[in-house]
Order: C-alpha cells, then structure tokens, then sequence
C-alpha cells in the first residue's frame, strides 16, 4: 500500500512540475493570430446543410449519442480528451474503445497529460486514468493510445467515428459531466464535414472559408479568439454568450464595445463555478460598468457557446481566459445558420432558458487584498 502511495504521489508531483513548466516556458501561445479569420465569406449567406449539424445539450444526450457511435463503429474511432477519469463514464467509453478493437476497429486516443492534474486525488486514491492502466487502454490489442509529456497543452474534446461523423465540444470523460454538470457539445455528420474537420484539427490544413469554419489553437495559428471577437464587433442587435470561465482582455474588450453601441449584450456564467470565480467575479465588474446583463445561473455549466443575432454561433472547446485563448491547442466551430434552422433554434431556446432560471446581477463585487490576488491567479493559471 505505501509503495503504491508513493508512486501516485510521485507522479502527482510530475504532473505538477509539467504544468508549471508548459505555462512558464509557453508564455508567447503557440501559432501567429490573424488579424481577420471569418470575413466576408462567412457573413454573407448561411449554411445551405444545416440538417448535417446536430445540438447536444446535456451529458445524458451527448454521451448516449457518443455511446451509439461507438457501438456501430466499423472502421475507425479517434478520441481526444482532457481529462479521462476512472469513473463509471470513464469506464463505460473503455469497455465500448476496447470492443470495437475486438471487432477490427482501428482505435486511437490522443489524451492531454496536463489535464491529467484534474485526476490527481482519483489518483492518489488508487484511480488513475484508465488510459494509463492494463485494466483500461494501456496495452490493448487494436488501441493507439497517444500521451506526450511535453507537447502544447491540448484542451480539446471529440470523437471522430468511421469518417463520417464528429462530436465535438466542452465535455470531458468524466461523471460529472455526464451526469451532473450544463453543457453543449455538437455533432456534424457527413464525409465532406468530417473531412474538412479532420483537415483542420489533425493535419493542420489552412482553413476553409465558407458560412461553416471549424477554427483551431495550434502551432499553426491561434484563429478562435481573433473570431469570437469578429463576430462580437459585427453584430447588430444581440449577442448571447454562455460560458464557464471568462477573463481574456480582447473579449472583454469586444464585449465592451458591443454593448456601448446598442447591442443588447447578454453573458450567462454558474454563480458557482468550480474553479476561476474571483476571476470571473472581476470581469463581470469590468463588464458592468458597460451595460453587459450579466446572468448567474444556479448550476455548474461548463458552457462554450455564442450566439450573434440568432444566427451567428461559436460552439467548441475554447474557455475565454488567456490560457484557452493563447496557450492551449483547442477547436471551436464557428457557422453562420439560417435563423429558423433546427441547430440555431435549438441552442437559442435553450440559451434563452437558461437565462430564465439564472439571476440577474447588477452590482459589482467587492473585492479586497486577497480577492484581487486571487482574481490575477486564476485568470493566468486556468
């Protein structure tokens, strides 16, 4: 038992330094930021396909569907996550990875090993990542498993399933985002769509201008904060954006800019979040003082979604903090829908619901020493 618990803490200690380190010598981001991503292309007429891109709201609807997916796989299954805990989710996407390998599957999984920082006390428990154990990935016949100590931090989430369709989102493989945290993923179906994704996202191929962009931090470009900010400065009327963690200057500053024009401006974050909140609690006093409506919904939502004029939206895996937005490896797709698409519809619903239920906050935070130095703290280091 102690030789067990002094190799998790050994390893708890590496992940430690790791992080350090990838924030500490990573501190300029990784590919150049253009100066203009979306253009005209994207804003001048809507997807013609939009019954090609679904809206998951939720872990049981997200994680049934990926469940399905991996069930009738018959050629090949790749994953990427952040965090992968050995909980029963966890398990349930195991046990589905390793019987599609059984049936001749090509299966690879690309896990981030910075997030594995989030696993530390399942780790120091007994329960480390079923991607690093025999009993899980580690090992198995048909199974890629790909883990890089030093490699650009990567905080994107999907499955790509035989080519034919992706999931895509904010979700982890972890319970409490099935079962118990607010979130959004997506699914886009269709060989040309998945292609081009997996043109993007794996082979780092230039993006594609069109009404549907799916944009990428990487060592190529970092394309999704110079696009969310895009279609802040070009809306008209609304912006609605919902999100966990949001501290990222140039956003704010977007955020700003639209609601001092005229432009109802509607930011949507849990009252109580798991992590970042001094940080958050600052930015909501800075976007106060423009008018932004700030909403506090009462549950974790680990949401990152936007939506301009009921029919621009930005859905992916990207928070808006420095980190997301400089340092990390992250996808967000970005479409112009037609407004009475279902995609749109749906997520405007529910956006719209859950601003219901949220409570509106109107005055600022107090902050003292402490706060402050906190604040400065979690907006660097999440």
């Amino acid at each position: 038992m102690l030789v067990r618990l002094l190799k998790a803490l050994t390893v708890v200690i590496v992940l430690a330094l790791v992080g350090v380190a990838q924030f500490a010598f990573n501190p300029m981001g990784l590919g150049p930021e253009p100066d203009a991503l979306l253009g005209d292309a994207f804003f001048a007429a809507p997807d013609p396909s939009m019954e090609d891109a679904a809206l998951l709201i939720d872990g049981p609807a997200a994680f049934g569907h990926v469940y399905d997916l991996l069930d009738g796989a018959r050629e090949s299954i790749h994953v990427q996550t952040y965090i992968w805990k050995d909980d029963e989710t966890g398990r349930a996407i195991v046990e589905r990875l390793r019987a599609a390998a059984d049936r001749g599957v090509a299966v690879i999984v690309s896990k981030d090993m910075l997030g594995s920082s989030f696993e530390a006390g399942d780790l120091m428990a007994g329960k480390p990542s079923p991607v690093f154990t025999e009993e899980g990935l580690a090992g198995y016949p048909g199974v890629e498993v790909r883990t890089d100590w030093l490699a650009d931090t990567d905080h994107s989430k999907y499955f790509i399933v035989d080519g034919e369709i992706v999931v895509f989102g904010g979700m982890n493989i972890a319970d409490e985002y099935h079962h118990d945290w607010h979130d959004y993923m997506g699914a886009l179906r269709g060989a040309e769509r998945v292609a081009a994704f997996e043109a993007r996202v794996l082979r780092g191929e230039a993006l594609a201008q069109g009404p549907s962009m799916v944009a990428v931090n990487d060592a190529v470009a970092t394309e999704i904060r110079g696009a969310l900010v895009e279609l802040m400065d070009r809306s008209l009327e609304r912006v609605i954006i919902e999100h966990a963690y949001i501290s990222d200057d140039q956003v704010i500053a977007a955020m700003k800019r639209a609601a001092e024009r005229g432009v109802t401006v509607d930011l949507v974050v849990p009252a109580e979040p798991d992590t970042h909140g001094a940080a958050n609690r600052a930015t909501i006093n800075r976007l106060l003082e423009s008018g932004v409506r700030v909403w506090l919904y009462p549950r974790m939502s680990h949401a990152k979604v936007l939506l301009a004029d009921g029919r621009y939206a930005a859905l992916g895996s990207a928070n808006l903090t420095p980190r997301s937005m400089v340092t990390s490896k992250e996808v967000t797709w970005f479409v112009h829908a037609p407004p009475d698409s279902a995609f749109v519809q749906e997520l405007a619903a529910q956006m719209e619901a859950d601003i219901a239920v949220s409570e509106r906050r109107a005055e600022s935070y107090t902050f003292g020493a402490s706060e402050s130095v906190m604040a400065v703290v979690d907006k660097y280091v999440w």
